[in-house]
């Protein structure tokens, strides 16, 4: 067993997987029920993960767990493959059930919080679709962006978007709502995406020009930034960040 297990161990160091599984396999079938086993179960579900067959990486971490539960690789690889095939609540008990076996292990922590914050944005893109009217998904994209969770924030707002069928001006501030959250990512372009949808329904959006141009800016655009806070400012004479955004592109323009 220990030979064949040495030369899966050299088959996996060399990147050539296939060749660990077989050699993984021979050692199983030796003593397929046996405590030592549950290591080869692990190294072959690693050698199947990396084959990015994630079914049979997660029937081996099983095995793996079954005859060695008290060790916290079975478990590791099982999260790992379950995440890989995006069963973000199966990965997530293999996880903690990692952790409680090793408390303070940084490699199960940094995994554990990665699919932490895939569950809750399921769970939140989830919670935005069950929204039932434009102005609840609006409320709840606000909520969110005052809390600084501004990918979150543009979940709720494409939801209303999609639930106001009508080209109303109200449509056009989920879209300005939208651009804000891609300005705090600084997602210029979906900015000026948005902002374009915004100024179609209602050309005389003041959100939408200031933010635009505030896009633009990012993206190195002066000159049409310049000519979009120059309308903000026509629309509404004093806005706030038409004259400072007028300012900047002058004397960039001007350099």
């Amino acid at each position: 067993m220990e030979d064949y297990k040495a030369k899966g161990n050299d088959a996996f160091k060399a990147k050539r997987y296939q060749e660990a599984i077989d050699w993984y396999t021979k050692a199983i079938e030796l003593d397929p029920n046996g405590e030592a086993s549950g290591a080869l179960y692990s190294n072959r579900a690693g050698s199947w993960q990396n084959l990015n067959n994630f079914e049979k990486a997660a029937a081996d971490s099983e095995q793996c767990i079954r005859l060695r539960p008290d060790w916290l690789k079975g478990y590791f690889r099982l999260g790992v493959a379950m995440e890989s095939m995006v069963k973000y609540d199966e990965a997530q008990k293999a996880f903690q059930k990692a952790l409680q076996l090793s408390p303070g292990n940084e490699e199960v922590m940094d995994k554990l919080h990665a699919i932490n914050t895939k569950v809750r944005e399921r769970n939140e893109k989830t919670k935005s679709q069950q929204c039932k009217t434009p102005e609840e998904a609006k409320q709840l994209g606000n909520s969110f962006f005052k809390d600084g969770k501004y990918d979150q924030a543009a979940e709720f707002y494409t939801r209303a978007i999609e639930l106001q069928t009508e080209p109303v001006k109200e449509k056009a501030v989920y879209y300005t709502n939208r651009a804000a959250c891609h300005q705090q990512t600084h997602m210029y372009s979906l900015m000026v995406d948005d902002c374009n949808a915004a100024i179609e329904i209602d050309p005389a959006n003041v959100k939408a020009y200031l933010r635009r141009g505030i896009a633009y800016e990012g993206m190195e655009k002066w000159k049409l930034a310049l000519e979009d806070y120059t309308k903000a400012q026509s629309i509404s004479p004093g806005v706030a960040g038409a004259s400072q955004g007028i300012l900047r592109c002058q004397r960039v323009l001007r350099s």
